[in-house]
């Protein structure tokens, strides 16, 4: 599990991206080497970029410099391959909590990642320029400019990044959405999370970004395309039954007690929708949603499986006329 200052450190470059009008999303803890993915979306709300993230934090990973550059040397051949291979662009991202949080940047790629011993050394290394501040002006230009996918390729990997949440909800466990929106503010601000309990320990995965002009219950299938929804029952009990009083029942003072006079709470409650929240105040709507496989989040991992193994085509591949039988 990410430390501390881990922690810190992918949550402020979260904010950074968040501001400078790029999606953020952090990836579940794995050994690869991609800590998060951001997503460029422009006006006409079509994806223009996604680029994977390795992010380290603290002060040391700057100790050491040469001309103007952070070396950073925590590569190993594994790594390289991931990042160099990848179908996505990858970038480092240092960040120095010390320094007045500067976070600095560099591609992942054959041309930037070295060899150590002048190219004969078994281990490598990365020259980060101190210069190259994460997404200023100038970066979110360059990074705009790495090479982009073809859309197809771009959705698999949006799909392949939530892939883990998928395999949770398959295998068994719960994935709830928790969320509130301020549903007066036009800029779209709230917070998101996941809850993930895959019946051995219980995570939480942030979202930490806004959606302009755009209501919540239009966000979630956007979010997770893969999903449908259905409202945590126990969550909502108490504003749902309030709710029935209002609508289905009448308070006896004598009695004291509510007196149903229309639906009952069981029929009441089939008709509210899935994708419901709690009023706070007319301010704040909470919601609290469990996340089940439609037919794309089921056919995608079936892809998945099909494409991740070796197929025997050529043993099925038909013969050409000028092949041999």
């Amino acid at each position: 599990m990410a430390n501390s200052t881990e922690r810190k450190g992918i949550h402020h470059i979260g904010e950074i991206a968040e501001s400078s009008g790029w999606l953020f999303r952090e990836q579940l803890t794995n050994d690869i080497g991609i800590d998060a993915h951001i997503e460029f979306i422009d006006s006409s709300n079509k994806p223009k970029q996604l680029i994977a993230l390795q992010i380290k934090s603290g002060s040391s990973w700057f100790k050491e410099n040469n001309k103007g550059c952070v070396i950073f040397r925590d590569i190993d051949e594994n790594h390289y391959l991931y990042w160099t291979m990848n179908s996505l662009p990858c970038i480092i991202v240092l960040h120095n909590p010390d320094d007045n949080n500067i976070c600095v940047w560099q591609e992942l790629s054959k041309d930037t990642i070295k060899k150590t011993k002048h190219g004969k050394g078994k281990g490598y290394y990365v020259q980060v320029p101190l210069n190259q501040i994460f997404l200023d002006a100038s970066s979110n230009k360059k990074l705009l400019s790495l090479s982009n996918l073809p859309e197809h390729i771009v959705n698999y990997n949006f799909l392949l990044s939530q892939k883990p949440f998928m395999e949770v909800i398959q295998n068994g466990g719960i994935v709830k959405l928790h969320s509130y929106e301020w549903v007066n503010k036009s800029s779209g601000r709230g917070e998101t999370e996941l809850i993930i309990d895959d019946g051995n320990e219980i995570k939480k995965y942030s979202y930490p970004y806004w959606f302009p002009f755009t209501p919540y219950e239009d966000v979630f299938p956007r979010l997770f395309p893969w999903a449908s929804f259905s409202a945590d029952e126990e969550f909502y009990q108490d504003s749902d039954e309030t709710l029935w009083k209002d609508l289905n029942c009448w308070y006896d003072k004598e009695e004291d007690d509510w007196i149903v006079v229309g639906e009952s709470f069981e029929e009441f409650r089939k008709s509210l929708n899935p994708m419901r929240s709690v009023d706070h105040a007319g301010e704040v709507a909470e919601y609290m949603l469990i996340l089940a496989l439609n037919d794309l989040g089921k056919a995608f991992l079936k892809t998945d499986e099909f494409v991740s193994n070796v197929q025997p085509y050529n043993s099925v591949r038909p013969k050409g006329e000028d092949e041999e039988a």
